[in-house]
């Protein structure tokens, strides 16, 4: 757990000030904070998912066979009392922290699932894949109420790009951000169809591997697989800034809950934040 003002390591947590770390065996793929960031989630790539208090550092539950294989993704229910995971295996689950037990599970992805979340109120879960889809299930029932797949970019014989990122529009939430293996992301409503399309423009060497939303979703920031930074005007729905923010493999973003910092990551290993 870093500072974020300064980039350094929080060593008022005293289980890092001793180099106690919250640990995996294998490599951690996914991270979910609760609302009041003081629980965190993990999952990693052996298909176990853990849950942390942040003070202490205390692993609070252990899911040991979440799924069958690695979890790419992780979200906390409103009320903190359920996770929700998707996995390589192309399941999604919940899992139920007091009982330590899967509670659900959502099948219908042919491929890799790689973002999960809850609609606003709970009731639904959103879930995108390698299978160039978004699903929308019945929280309850485990039903698939709907499948959509944002617009192909180039048509023809070309395969439509897996979907790596979804995220809720924080102020419009029947409204939701997806982001593809292309130069293109998509705002678009819980039936598919599109309200804004942004483009970076890039034909070759920019397609997006992540993307984050700022705190009131006026901006969308993707990250290309050129380690470039676009930001667009959700508004505009226009790219309104790039910026070179690693020499190459940059593979994640991420936006502070309610400051203007952005933080990137590349596999070679740095983390930076920048100013939005």
């Amino acid at each position: 757990v870093w500072e974020p003002v300064t980039g350094k390591l929080k060593k008022d947590l005293t289980y890092q000030a001793d180099e106690l770390f919250m640990m995996h065996d294998e490599a951690v793929l996914a991270l979910a904070f609760n609302r009041e960031s003081s629980v965190l989630v993990s999952g990693s790539l052996d298909g176990k998912i853990k849950v942390w208090r942040i003070s202490s550092g205390q692993c609070l539950r252990r899911f040991d066979h979440a799924h069958s294989q690695g979890v790419t993704c992780v979200a906390l229910s409103r009320d903190g009392t359920q996770v929700l995971s998707g996995s390589y295996d192309g399941s999604v689950r919940v899992h139920g922290l007091k009982s330590g037990k899967m509670l659900k599970e959502f099948r219908g992805h042919t491929s890799y699932v790689q973002d999960v979340c809850y609609n606003a109120d709970g009731s639904h879960v959103i879930s995108c894949s390698s299978d160039a889809t978004v699903r929308i299930w019945d929280a309850k029932t485990c039903e698939q109420l709907h499948g959509f797949r944002p617009p192909a970019a180039g048509g023809g014989d070309k395969e439509d790009p897996g979907i790596h990122s979804i995220q809720l529009h924080p102020l419009h939430p029947e409204q939701i951000f997806v982001s593809n293996q292309s130069s293109s992301l998509y705002l678009m409503n819980m039936s598919g169809q599109v309200i804004k399309a942004m483009q970076s423009g890039k034909r070759e060497g920019g397609d997006f591997r992540a993307m984050a939303v700022s705190p009131r979703g006026e901006w969308v920031y993707a990250l290309g697989e050129d380690s470039v930074l676009y930001c667009f005007s959700t508004a505009a729905g226009k790219l309104e800034h790039i910026m070179q923010v690693h020499e190459k493999e940059a593979i994640g973003v991420a936006h502070h809950p309610h400051r203007n910092l952005v933080a990137t990551y590349a596999q070679e290993g740095p983390l930076f934040l920048w100013k939005a």
